[in-house]
């Protein structure tokens, strides 16, 4: 990675998924880490902008193919693993190259797992990342005019508000057993 060698370090990155998949094996290789598949991605998006800024013909094709094996990297990766944080890296890849279709299922994964995780209605970091995710998903929606998909959005929004609301409302229920009636009021200033 310091010497701006991507392709061999996502050649890496598959023969460590080799050694991972084979039993023997597998307890002493370690995963790929988040910091790395990160610097990657960000890494290889960058020299493929560079080499279109410069219209330099053999310096975009030769990112093209390194953008090519990184896509095919997160695709294996995403086979093997289930995290989060690897959803929203993978997201971010195929908005930046343009595949809008492919961000959207990426960040749809990456809101079922967020809502995966157990208080996530009341946790105002999870809140707020899954908030983010919707954000993303309505804004490439918004970009590309379809409604029909920001109509599903609204009934999607329109649930996790439902969800939420619940959560509040059953925390407020809690509180009100240990005081007085006349708090109620507050409780439903959530709403």
């Amino acid at each position: 990675m310091d010497l701006k060698k991507y392709d061999e370090a996502i050649q890496a990155c598959n023969i460590l998924l080799d050694f991972k998949s084979k039993n023997n094996s597998a307890d002493h290789v370690p995963d790929l880490e988040e910091k790395l598949v990160r610097a990657l991605v960000g890494a290889t998006l960058h020299n493929h902008k560079i080499a279109v800024e410069k219209n330099d013909v053999a310096s975009i094709q030769s990112a093209v193919r390194t953008l090519n094996r990184l896509r095919d990297l997160l695709l294996r990766l995403q086979s093997i693993m289930k995290e989060t944080w690897l959803y929203e890296i993978c997201a971010a890849f195929n908005e930046s190259v343009g595949n809008s279709e492919s961000a959207i299922e990426d960040l749809m994964k990456e809101y079922r797992s967020l809502q995966n995780y157990k208080g996530w209605e009341i946790d105002n970091n999870m809140l707020d990342r899954t908030c983010r995710v919707l954000n993303q998903v309505a804004d490439i929606h918004v970009a590309t005019s379809n409604i029909e998909e920001l109509k599903k959005l609204k009934v999607l929004l329109n649930g996790m508000d439902r969800k939420i609301k619940a959560a509040y409302f059953g925390k407020c229920l809690k509180k009100m057993e240990m005081q007085p009636v006349n708090h109620l009021y507050s409780c439903f200033r959530i709403f």
